[in-house]
């Protein structure tokens, strides 16, 4: 009898455990092993925050995080490995109480602030992305920084610049280019003011 009752005490307090992660492989299904108390377990299964037809999330979890284990029946052998909770060595991202705040270990951060209704996405120095697929911008857009072009240009408005253009090929309007209005500039000619005509321009354009 005690043998039994000590049996399902254990088995109760294993129902749920918490600990930290102490090893990861994330080839197939993503496993962990982990760190309660002395105790390491075996690798058990760690479970990502969806995995479905429409929607699969991945978001690996590292060595020291903080994760919380379901076992089935008490038996750490059938345990699930849930993401944790912030400790002190992985503490809430400052913000405020209307923002939601994803934050990375590279210092790569995305925060939506409701209140504001303002998306900041801030990447890690030398961070870089990529979008892939046709799209359209809707309002007002401000470009700080270069804005290199590597395909075809179409505007359909008008258009303003404050500075300098600068072409390496020909530029054209509706009438013509300016390489044709060169041609005709350093080759006319008209009638001069005592009969016959005029030289060419003695400066070509």
């Amino acid at each position: 009898m005690e043998q039994l009752l000590g049996d399902l005490q254990r088995r109760l307090a294993n129902i749920v455990r918490r600990g930290v992660i102490h090893s990861v492989k994330h080839v197939g299904i993503p496993k962990c092993r982990v760190t309660i108390g002395e105790l390491i377990t075996g690798w058990l299964p760690l479970c990502q925050s969806f995995a479905g037809a429409n929607r699969s999330d991945s978001n690996p979890c590292a060595v020291g995080d903080p994760v919380t284990v379901l076992s089935e029946a008490g038996d750490l052998k059938n345990g699930r490995v849930f993401p944790g909770w912030n400790t002190g060595q992985m503490p809430v991202p400052t913000g405020s109480e209307s923002e939601h705040i994803t934050q990375f270990a590279d210092g790569t951060e995305i925060r939506y602030d409701r209140a504001a209704h303002a998306l900041t996405i801030k990447l890690t120095e030398n961070g870089t992305y990529k979008i892939t697929g046709k799209g359209t911008l809707e309002g007002p857009v401000e470009i700080t920084e270069t804005l290199t072009v590597q395909g075809e240009t179409k505007l359909n408005a008008d258009t303003a610049v404050k500075g300098k253009i600068g072409a390496s090929g020909d530029i054209s309007d509706g009438e013509g280019s300016m390489a044709k209005v060169r041609e005709v500039y350093n080759s006319h000619n008209h009638p001069g003011d005592s009969g016959g005509t005029t030289n060419k321009p003695n400066q070509p354009m």
